[in-house]
């Protein structure tokens, strides 16, 4: 059978592939995880038992969303970013963000158009992308500058490509749970405004804005007035502007897309994906391709969604927060302590910047001293099988050594039993370690998690990996 070349040529997920590849080692410590590890909220529990005992099938609904799902999904936008949209004609629900975003893809992007994607980027914006035929175009950004772009950096990048269809913001970001402060954002929105309000004066194909808020829930900090997304600045200019400035930042919102997700809020695996615009022409459209790829969004979701934009009486992700910025702790600094006590650290041309993330549950990592580290020709032999039909052996361990972050990321998971997942330019060795550790949760009765057991065991997993992975440096290095 001979396939398209769009899916001939589509490059596997990294977490599809370290998935299977861990499942090879049920001992393995997993990091790879982007499911959340605190458990589900209350509400939703209660909420999901109640349906469950009546008929599910009165619970189905249509492809974009019941009237209801879509009325909870406008309330939830309003708490969060002060944003009002209508429920019929402006926001569009679906099964998950993935489809989500593929849709939009779909329905927006001709082959060659041009889409910017801020580095590091979500491993997954790749496909839906590519099987439209259009083109990644990377906006670089470093961890020295905490993995926030320069709006001077998107400037130059629009002018380059004046025809871009799509940019595309993730922040909290996955991987590196970056964040952008009000400052950041305003900057970018000036940017945005001023090629926004260029293609309307020419005449040209507008430029929508995606924002994806998969990880605003997890902002580490307790305070939300300091917790920015571009929605919400967005929202807080609009209400002091005046003139031709109030002009030109609703042109902007109306080519801004808006994307959320239930899925690391604590819903129990229930997706649910949001869109909102102010572009009603964008949601019919969409309707279309939705209707083509789905027939009903998740029923048990929008249950959950329900349950979300109700109060937590147990304040859930007030302590998920707590949870993942002291698990990140836990192995930013185990990590660097056990490097420098194998003398690694001296051996890069710089000192890493040792970025620490304020939001989400991710640990992107410089392992970037690892390269030139040798490896043996006994684990060369164990990697065989496990590398056979899913990589280009030749590009595998080239002279015996650590090359690219696929090198590390197999070398943690075959030789220190730890899985995690590498994403970014592979020279640059970046692995990305997620500490939500479902494996962790700890269970204190049929409908409660035992906070205080599901924090030692998180540590306990920790400080096991720490572990292995510094035992199995102590073998390499000497």
């Amino acid at each position: 059978m001979h396939l398209s070349s769009r899916v001939a040529n589509l490059p596997a997920s990294p977490f599809v592939t370290f998935a299977t590849l861990g499942s090879q080692y049920p001992d393995a410590i997993s990091f790879r995880s982007g499911s959340p590890g605190h458990g589900l909220i209350p509400g939703v529990r209660s909420a999901i038992d109640e349906v469950r005992s009546t008929d599910i099938s009165l619970y189905r609904v249509p492809h974009y969303g019941s009237p209801k799902a879509r009325k909870d999904a406008a309330q939830y936008f309003q708490q969060r970013y002060g944003l009002e949209f209508d429920r019929d004609r402006e926001i569009n629900i679906t099964s998950g963000f993935t489809h989500l975003f593929y849709c939009i893809c779909t329905t927006l992007l001709n082959p060659g158009d041009p889409v910017l994607l801020i580095q590091p980027t979500f491993p997954q914006y790749q496909q839906p992308i590519e099987l439209a035929g259009a083109r990644r175009i990377i906006i670089p950004t470093s961890e020295a500058e905490e993995w926030k772009p320069k709006p001077e950096v998107v400037k130059a990048t629009l002018a380059n490509y004046p025809n871009a269809k799509m940019i595309v913001f993730n922040y909290p970001n996955n991987p590196s749970g970056a964040v952008l402060t009000q400052t950041d954002w305003n900057g970018i929105i000036d940017v945005l405004r001023e090629e926004i309000d260029r293609r309307a004066i020419q005449g040209e194909a507008p430029l929508l804005v995606l924002s994806d808020d998969a990880y605003v829930p997890l902002f580490h900090s307790p305070e939300p007035q300091e917790n920015y997304t571009l929605g919400k600045t967005l929202s807080k200019r609009l209400s002091f502007a005046r003139g031709s400035e109030k002009q030109s930042l609703e042109r902007l919102l109306e080519s801004l897309f808006m994307a959320c997700t239930l899925s690391k809020e604590g819903v129990g695996g229930l997706l649910l994906g949001m869109g909102a615009t102010k572009n009603t022409q964008l949601i019919e459209y969409l309707r279309i391709t939705q209707k083509a790829t789905t027939i009903s969004s998740n029923s048990l979701g929008e249950i959950a969604l329900s349950a979300i934009i109700q109060s937590d009486p147990s304040e859930t992700l007030a302590w998920a927060r707590k949870l993942y910025s002291s698990r990140l702790n836990q192995l930013d600094i185990g990590l660097e302590k056990l490097f420098e006590s194998h003398g690694l650290t001296q051996s890069r041309d710089r000192k890493s910047a040792n970025f620490m993330p304020t939001a989400g549950m991710y640990l992107y990592r410089d392992f970037s001293h690892f390269k030139e580290l040798k490896i043996t020709a006994d684990f060369l032999e164990r990697v065989r099988p496990i590398a056979e039909g899913k990589f280009e052996r030749d590009r595998l361990f080239d002279g015996d050594r650590i090359n690219t972050n696929l090198d590390v990321a197999l070398w943690l998971l075959v030789q220190a039993g730890v899985t995690a997942v590498p994403i970014g330019i592979p020279e640059r060795c970046y692995i990305r370690f997620s500490v939500s550790l479902p494996q962790a949760i700890v269970e204190f009765d049929a409908k409660k998690i035992h906070r205080q057991k599901t924090e030692e065991k998180g540590e306990e997993l920790i400080a096991r990996a720490l572990n292995r992975i510094d035992k199995s440096l102590g073998e390499a290095v000497s």
